[in-house]
C-alpha cells in the first residue's frame, strides 16, 4: 500500500520583492518559539507548507518561513516547525520552535522536508538550517494524510513550486557474519 506518509517534498518560494521592499517595519522581535505558530498572520509570514495534515485539518505539521524586517531595511528570516496541532493526542509535546536561517538579498525561498510516517526532516537554504521533528499523527496516517501550501502573510505574495517524489520502503541486504 502506497503511504502519503513517506515523501521527499521540495519547494521554492519566490518572494514579490517590491511588496517586501514596501513594507518599513514589520514584526522585529519576532521568534519562533514565542509565536503563534503558523495560525498567527504577519506581514511578511508565515508562509510555507502543512505536512501530515488531515483532511478537515484537525491535524497538521506545518514548516514554514516568516520574514522580520526592521526599519533600516535589513530582515532576518525564520525557519520554524509547529507541532501544536500535529496531533489529537494530549499526552505528546506540541511545541512551536526554529531558528533564523540566513538568506541572501534577493535569494528565493526553499526548503525541503523528509517525512517518513512520524519524524519530519526539514532543510532551509540548502541545508543552512535544518528542523527535525517527531509527531505523533492519528488521523493524518497512511492516504489521509495531506500535503497542503499556504500564506498567512498579509503584505506579500509569494508563488510556490512543489516537487513531491513517494519513498519506498528500505531495503536490506544482510550480510553473513
Amino acid at each position: 500500500m502506497w503511504s502519503q506518509t513517506k515523501l521527499d517534498i521540495s519547494a521554492l518560494f519566490k518572494v514579490c520583492q517590491a511588496s517586501l521592499n514596501a513594507t518599513l517595519e514589520s514584526d522585529v522581535s519576532y521568534n519562533c518559539t514565542t509565536s503563534e505558530g503558523s495560525a498567527g498572520r504577519g506581514g511578511l509570514g508565515p508562509f510555507g507548507l502543512l505536512v501530515l495534515a488531515d483532511a478537515s485539518f484537525s491535524e497538521q505539521t506545518p514548516v514554514y518561513f516568516y520574514i522580520a524586517k526592521n526599519t533600516d531595511g535589513t530582515s532576518r528570516t525564520y525557519f520554524c516547525a509547529d507541532e501544536s496541532r500535529s496531533s489529537t493526542l494530549s499526552d505528546v509535546g506540541k511545541r512551536v520552535y526554529g531558528s533564523t536561517v540566513p538568506a541572501l538579498h534577493g535569494e528565493d525561498y526553499n526548503m525541503r522536508l523528509l517525512v517518513d510516517h512520524s519524524i519530519v526532516e526539514s532543510f532551509a537554504q540548502g541545508g543552512r538550517t535544518v528542523i527535525s521533528s517527531r509527531v505523533y499523527p492519528t488521523k493524518a496516517i497512511y492516504k489521509a494524510a495531506k500535503v497542503f501550501l499556504f500564506n498567512n502573510a498579509t503584505d506579500i505574495s509569494v508563488k510556490a513550486s512543489l516537487k513531491i517524489w513517494k519513498m519506498g520502503p528500505a531495503k536490506f541486504k544482510h550480510f553473513p557474519l
